[in-house]
């Protein structure tokens, strides 16, 4: 028979899914051993991971709520049920723009507290407040506290572009976090959750035994859905998507792992699943862009424009160990911001010189990553976009590659003057951008013992390998195709080889014409 419970699409309380006979993917071992082998944990996943469920599940399981671990593994491993006081704070439930009103939306969180355990007359600061509210809890209760803070960085976040505003924010929430460090003695268990990492809020410079759990490979799918829990927890949904989809099983996996799957967080971590797009996927029985049509954050795309960060230079980039710990406010570089943000994953790791290779996780991100870059690095609206790189893709995927170039020169036309202020760069990321989105692979500057080629686009039948010259001459650049050697690499392929030569001119601001040559002499396009 089909499992027929609901999917908890936008539903963020551990109770509500257990009472609501929801389905849920059992997350509670990992609360268990975290509750039983440390006691302060930071976890740093993307937005929309699952962060929320798993603070509201340690809620329930710190209230001591047997009743609702019945059959979950927790409740199999769990032989002493404690309820103990717990104080949830959820910084992700509001818009966060003004430091008064922040003001008063913490004020408002400690004084529902307060109304519980007491108020203090004698302290009226914020971090005065908790630490009694802490302390008073204990003694009433007598047990330590549970403190629980979801989405730590969301306010900061908010306001990065702001230095100003990011000064007061943090001051403020200095005064917010450092009870976690200063009562410690009143303290059970604290779970605090995020994206990125502010080093000067007291959390990451003061707990000393603030236990990071975002890389462990024990810990790498306490958030999202590896592959082996989804064919195990999720196969009557996985079967009816592919009933609905006129597919087999086997074949439904391999739709929503190229499009939803990907994603690894530590040197060894299983593949996991974006569990928002997986679920919503499954609940509609399609496949659809759910997690950037959910939204994305315009505190990342200023910050990638900020670091004047190479967008062709995203896939296949290498960082060290210690450039994920580095600190949101002294970031060089966006590539640990990108890999929190849930943008690029770990696709690789190298032992021996400590080094992880990372890349975009999946169709979903890659087509939700350049579509919404086009808007912020182009002036075309996004409609226009949108129109262009659906006929653009035609094209390609026909080998009409000379429609597909008229249709490039008359776009890039279209683009403010203002807008390429570096030539031959902002042609190249037009190039990128557009192919990024439409072919299984392509690789911008893509090395070899020669040389660099300055793009390589695939297609199922084609690969294209692109030279790009500004003010030059077609002839030079299909020689250096040769010269260089830039087919070699692609020669026992089998797909057919284009060498493509694209001039860009300052007389009309676009493309001044191109020759294609498939092996049996250049056909030539120039406008005068």
């Amino acid at each position: 028979m089909a499992d027929k419970r609901r999917f908890p699409l936008g539903i963020q309380t551990f109770s509500e899914i257990v009472e609501g006979n929801y389905l849920y993917v059992d997350k509670t071992e990992y609360v268990y051993n975290l509750a039983h082998q440390f006691k302060y944990v930071f976890l740093s996943r993307p937005r929309r991971f699952g962060k929320s469920l798993l603070a509201s599940t340690f809620r329930s399981y710190f209230e001591g709520r047997k009743d609702l671990f019945d059959g979950l593994r927790a409740g199999l491993l769990e032989k002493d049920w404690v309820k103990y006081p717990v104080f949830h704070f959820n910084m992700s439930t509001a818009k966060y723009s003004d430091i008064e009103d922040t003001k008063n939306r913490l004020d408002a969180m400690i004084c529902d507290y307060e109304m519980v355990y007491g108020e203090d007359s004698y302290n009226k600061d914020i971090k005065g407040r908790l630490q009694n509210l802490f302390r008073k809890a204990h003694l009433q209760t007598g047990k330590p506290v549970v403190i629980l803070i979801d989405e730590y960085d969301s306010p900061m976040l908010e306001v990065m572009h702001d230095p100003k505003k990011l000064a007061d924010f943090r001051n403020l929430f200095r005064s917010f976090y450092s009870p976690i460090k200063d009562c410690d003695e009143h303290i059970r268990f604290a779970f605090i959750t995020g994206i990125s990492k502010f080093s000067q809020l007291s959390i990451f410079s003061e707990i000393n035994n603030l236990k990071k759990i975002s890389m462990l490979d024990a810990y790498d799918a306490v958030c999202g859905i590896a592959k082996d829990e989804a064919l195990s927890q999720l196969r009557p949904q996985i079967q009816e998507f592919a009933d609905a989809n006129e597919c087999t099983f086997d074949e439904a996996v391999k739709q929503l792992t190229r499009q939803y799957d990907g994603y690894h967080f530590s040197k060894k971590s299983r593949d996991i699943f974006n569990p928002f797009s997986l679920l919503n996927a499954l609940n509609d029985k399609e496949l659809n862009n759910y997690w950037f049509d959910s939204g994305t954050p315009s505190w990342l795309i200023n910050q990638l424009k900020k670091m004047n960060f190479k967008i062709e230079q995203l896939e296949g980039a290498q960082a060290s160990s210690t450039d994920f710990d580095a600190p949101t406010e002294g970031m060089t570089t966006a590539l640990p911001l990108l890999y929190q943000s849930g943008y690029i994953t770990i696709k690789n790791y190298d032992e021996k010189l400590n080094l992880f290779t990372l890349a975009v996780p999946n169709n979903e991100v890659r087509i939700g990553l350049y579509k919404n870059l086009i808007p912020y690095y182009l002036a075309p609206s996004t409609q226009e976009s949108n129109v262009f790189i659906a006929n653009f893709g035609v094209c390609l995927q026909d080998d009409k590659l000379d429609e597909a170039l008229h249709l490039m020169r008359s776009f890039i036309g279209g683009i403010p003057y203002d807008y390429m202020q570096e030539k031959e760069k902002s042609y190249h990321l037009i190039f990128f951008l557009i192919a990024r989105l439409l072919c299984q692979f392509v690789d911008s500057e893509v090395k070899n013992s020669a040389g660099r080629s300055d793009m390589v686009l695939k297609t199922p039948t084609h690969i294209y390998v692109f030279e790009f010259k500004f003010m030059g001459k077609l002839d030079k650049a299909l020689l250096q195709i040769d010269e260089k050697g830039y087919l070699i690499p692609y020669e026992c392929d089998g797909r057919q080889l284009v060498k493509v030569a694209v001039n860009f001119s300052t007389e009309g601001h676009t493309i001044g014409g191109w020759a294609i040559d498939r092996g049996k002499g250049a056909d030539y396009t120039v406008f005068e």
